[in-house]
């Protein structure tokens, strides 16, 4: 049987648990829990409760505070269009199933801490004043909503929530890739989404600085064995017959040919480091040795400018 909240709470004092002989307590035990229009003057204390159906909040309104400490959601939670005024209290809670509070207003803080999300949470259209969760609590839960996303980074900025404002605004990206852009004809929006992958692998969109910094360890691993394999410091480079009086070259050894592949990478922003001498290795194609030569000095510069956006980003901005 279904069960029908009609609740008007005048004092502080009103707690469910008090109630225990009345159609609120019982109506908590059965499967379907439905508030219709509830005006709840002052606090509301819903602490260590179980829902064990479907609990619909839908247009409620709560003057006082309202507790849900530690309470258990077994069916879709659904606080939909509803006013709270006062700090409200989710620390906690158990949602087994989806929980939503689209529509919702929270003029104080909204409190999610140590909550457990098993299925969705939707937060389109809510609007609160601080909203204390973290997003590994929320991480792969989020319905996808640009309002909700973006509400929710400016909310862990305002916190100090750094890396979860960091986290979020990573998942945002990939989520917002497999939408529609209704802005962008449709071949903008291919090309553009089609860029936005090596950004997210590169760095993180912004966010991941360590990305960056493998990546150029990788490049100059990489170009160092393309270097080694070229002859670079063996009997058929011929380098060394062109260098001015009294400059060395590299020896046929593995360190210097990593030293020699660094020094190309990190020439290529021009800021501290000038670029070597272009390798002339007989019997090698001088046109494919010096494209290859560049596009190392490319990809140094590139993945300097990244690494240093996502430093600024994150450690610098934390510090």
């Amino acid at each position: 049987m279904n069960s029908i909240f009609v609740a008007r709470y005048d004092s502080e004092e009103d707690s469910l648990r008090e109630f225990r002989n009345d159609n609120i307590l019982q109506a908590t035990k059965t499967p379907t829990h439905k508030l219709a229009l509830p005006f709840f003057k002052d606090n509301a204390n819903f602490i260590f409760s179980e829902f064990n159906g479907p609990a619909s909040f839908m247009l409620s309104e709560f003057n006082g505070s309202a507790y849900f400490w530690g309470s258990k959601f077994n069916g879709d939670a659904g606080f939909i269009n509803d006013r709270f005024y006062r700090d409200t209290y989710f620390s906690d809670v158990v949602f087994n199933k989806d929980a939503s509070f689209n529509g919702s207003l929270f003029k104080e803080d909204l409190i999610f801490e140590n909550a457990t999300f098993h299925r969705k949470l939707s937060l389109t259209r809510t609007r609160y004043d601080e909203l204390f969760v973290r997003w590994h609590d929320i991480a792969g839960h989020l319905v996808y909503d640009d309002a909700a996303y973006m509400s929710l980074m400016k909310n862990f900025n305002g916190l100090g929530y750094f890396e979860d404002h960091d986290s979020c605004y990573f998942q945002y990206r990939k989520e917002h890739r497999a939408e529609p852009w209704p802005a962008a004809n449709a071949g903008e929006e291919w090309l553009r989404k089609l860029i936005d992958y090596p950004l997210e692998w590169f760095y993180g969109y912004g966010t991941k600085p360590f990305n960056a910094l493998l990546f150029s360890i990788a490049i100059v691993l990489v170009y160092a064995l393309f270097w080694w394999r070229q002859g670079l410091g063996g009997p058929n480079d011929m380098t060394p017959s062109v260098l001015p009086g009294g400059e060395e070259w590299i020896d046929n050894d593995i360190l210097d040919i990593l030293g020699f592949s660094f020094t190309v990478f990190l020439s290529g922003t021009r800021l501290f480091i000038d670029p070597p001498l272009l390798p002339l290795i007989q019997g090698r194609s001088r046109f494919w040795t010096k494209w290859a030569f560049i596009f190392e000095r490319l990809l140094g510069a590139l993945f300097s400018i990244l690494l240093f956006i996502a430093i600024c980003g994150t450690i610098v901005r934390s510090s």
